[in-house]
C-alpha cells in the first residue's frame, strides 16, 4: 500500500507548483546551512516550463548481468507502491547503459498518483511523455530498453544522487533550472521562506520598474 503524505495534499502540490520553483527552494536551503541539496547540472526537463514538486520515491538501479527469465520483476514491484504526491527518483550509481524510463512508466505512475520522475540516467518514448503533461527531468534519451541491461534493485529506499541523500519523503523540486531535494525535517520552513521570498520579489521587480535603485530595493526588500 502506498504511504499517505499528510502535509500537502495533491491540491496544495499543484498550488505550490505556480509559486515557487527550485531556485527558491535552493536560497531557502542555502540560508538555512544546507548548501548541498542540488543535484549536479544536466537534469533537462522533457517540456520546457514544467515544475515538479511532489515527495521522493527513491529507486536504485543495478546493470544487469543477463536477460532474466522473469523480466522486469523490481521494476513492476516499485510501480505498484508508487503513490499520490510521489517522485520517481532514479538513482544509478552512474549506470548508463539502458533508458531507465518511458511512456508505459509514465502512464502506470500517473495512473497511481504519482506527479513526476527524476532520472539520473536517460529515458526513451520521449515523443509521447511529452504529451502526458507528467514532469520528466533525467540527463539524456537512449532507445535501448532496461530489460536484460539494467534492474530497479530496489523502490522507496534512502539513496544516493550526485553526493546528495534522497530519503523516502523528503521533498523534491525539479524544473528549468535543475532539482532540489528538502530534507523531510526542513519541508514547512523551507517551502514557507520560498514562498514568502516569491513575495519579495514581486515587490523588488514592481519598485524596480517603477525606478527604485535596485541597491535601495534590495535594502527595503531583502531578495536579489
Amino acid at each position: 500500500m502506498a504511504p499517505t503524505h499528510e502535509r500537502y495534499t495533491p491540491a496544495r502540490l499543484a498550488e505550490l507548483r505556480t509559486q515557487i520553483g527550485s531556485s527558491l527552494v535552493g536560497d531557502a536551503l542555502d540560508e538555512r546551512g544546507r548548501r548541498d541539496q542540488s543535484l549536479a547540472s544536466g537534469y533537462v526537463p522533457l517540456v520546457a516550463g514544467q515544475v515538479l514538486i511532489g515527495y521522493a520515491f527513491p529507486t536504485r538501479v543495478e546493470p544487469a548481468e543477463e536477460v532474466p527469465e522473469v523480466p522486469f520483476v523490481g521494476l513492476l514491484a516499485a510501480l505498484d507502491a508508487i503513490g499520490p504526491g510521489e517522485v520517481w527518483v532514479g538513482a544509478t550509481d552512474g549506470f548508463r547503459g539502458a533508458a531507465l524510463w518511458g511512456e508505459l512508466l509514465s502512464t502506470a505512475s500517473i495512473a497511481a498518483g504519482a506527479v513526476g520522475a527524476v532520472l539520473d540516467g536517460y529515458v526513451r518514448d520521449v515523443r509521447v511523455i511529452r504529451g502526458l503533461d507528467f514532469p520528466v527531468l533525467c540527463r539524456g534519451v537512449d532507445p535501448r530498453n532496461i530489460n536484460g541491461r539494467g534492474e530497479v534493485a530496489a523502490h522507496n529506499v534512502t539513496v544516493e544522487v550526485d553526493g546528495v541523500t534522497v530519503a523516502p519523503g523528503d521533498l523534491v523540486v525539479g524544473d528549468d533550472d535543475g532539482v532540489v531535494i528538502v530534507p523531510r525535517a526542513l519541508i514547512d520552513e523551507v517551502v514557507g521562506a520560498a514562498v514568502e521570498k516569491t513575495s519579495g520579489e514581486s515587490r523588488f521587480r514592481q519598485a524596480v520598474r517603477e525606478g527604485m535603485p535596485p541597491g535601495e530595493a534590495f535594502r527595503r526588500f531583502g531578495v536579489l
